[in-house]
């Protein structure tokens, strides 16, 4: 091994006489690793979201919409929901959204009554109290995430979508994907637009030892005939609904980032095969002089390793920096997708990189071990 780090300095002088074919294999191996590393920031964005909504919550929304703008429901549908046996605690809110498309800026008001919000939701605040934003008819506790996009801080006022709020507090929670959402006074956004006596769904915190199915069902059952029909679904199934068609974008866009690291492997093989192929007669002088096969196959693929885990470090290290620095949500009905760089992406990419290396290198590195020794002696 000792041995092997000598021989450093001469990869890297290897490496620098074609900088020309090096540079572009690094830049290749770049931009392959940026889409690897952003494939796997959203496709890890869409597992975390549905890991947080994972809780004994129900949503009963109304039948047959697919957008939080276009459900509604009576608010008195609370009480009778109340009397379900099983129901723990009922929090009717009204939403309100800037838009049901997919889009990156997204923003999610969630009209909710002073005294349930702490039942369904475990909040923790960052800035500001929620005392304040009960004591105010204009308030918003700001999600973290939200608050970050948004340059938002406590004491502020702002125009979120079309209400004008005073930021009371900025929080954060380990459930339902509350770092994209603001709370506000239900009376507040039910003023703002025009749906005195109305929600958009109701959230149902359900007992440990009821059965959530059976209560969806009687949920469901109860108001078949009333004014108007819901369908209840626990939480995460909700929000699998809502996201089911970015998660097969994301599925699709994954094979696309396999592909990327395809391609660099068979770019960093070709590079160090020319490589390789080039210096024939210094890899005979170097067998002459007394260096085994296995220490030649070494160098040929230090040279294949190190142009992979450049590529792979730059391209990774971009998309991670850029990700801090514009924190990006995307946004699917009102359910967002925070697009933030882990420990779990970061070693992924690296790993990728590594593995491209390694196996791009193989194949010339296996050409050099076959080639007999007169023949690099004849072309040196």
């Amino acid at each position: 091994m000792r041995s092997l780090f000598a021989f450093f300095p001469y990869v890297l002088r290897t490496a620098w006489r074609a900088r020309t074919r090096s540079l572009l294999t690094i830049l290749g191996g770049t931009f392959a690793m940026m889409l690897f590393a952003f494939v796997r920031t959203v496709d890890d964005g869409v597992h975390q979201l549905s890991e947080r909504t994972a809780q004994p919550v129900l949503v009963v929304f109304q039948d047959s919409r697919f957008c939080p703008l276009t459900s509604e429901l009576p608010v008195r549908y609370e009480s009778d929901i109340r009397k379900i046996p099983g129901v723990q605690d009922v929090l009717p809110t009204l939403v309100f959204i800037n838009s049901c498309r997919s889009n990156l800026d997204l923003v999610t008001l969630h009209g909710v009554p002073f005294d349930e919000l702490e039942k369904l939701y475990d909040l923790e605040v960052i800035e500001g109290s929620i005392a304040d934003w009960k004591s105010r008819s204009d308030g918003a506790l700001v999600g973290e995430r939200l608050a970050e996009r948004r340059k938002l801080k406590v004491g502020e006022r702002v125009q979120l979508s079309e209400v004008d709020v005073h930021v009371s507090g900025i929080i954060r929670s380990e459930s339902a994907a509350v770092g994209n959402l603001a709370f506000v006074p239900l009376d507040l956004l039910s003023l703002a637009r025009e749906r005195q006596g109305a929600a958009t769904q109701f959230m149902v915190k359900v007992d440990p030892n009821a059965d959530p199915d059976e209560i969806s069902r009687a949920i469901d059952e109860h108001f078949r005939t009333d004014e108007a029909r819901t369908d209840t679904k626990g939480m995460q199934a909700f929000v699998a609904a809502a996201i089911a068609e970015i998660k097969e974008v994301v599925d699709f866009a994954r094979w696309l980032g396999y592909l990327g690291v395809i391609i660099v492997a068979l770019v960093v093989a070709n590079t160090v095969f020319i490589s390789a192929e080039s210096r024939i007669g210094e890899m005979g002088v170097l067998e002459t002089v007394g260096m085994q096969k296995p220490m030649l196959m070494a160098l040929i693929a230090g040279e294949g390793i190190g142009l992979g885990m450049i590529g792979g470090i730059l391209g990774t290290g971009i998309v991670t920096v850029l990700l801090l620095i514009w924190p990006v949500t995307l946004g699917v009905e009102g359910h967002g997708i925070d697009l933030a760089p882990s420990v779990r992406m970061v070693t992924q990419s690296l790993v990728a990189a590594l593995v491209v290396g390694v196996v791009a290198s193989l194949p010339p590195a296996i050409a050099v071990a076959r080639r007999p020794l007169y023949l690099g002696v004849k072309a040196d």
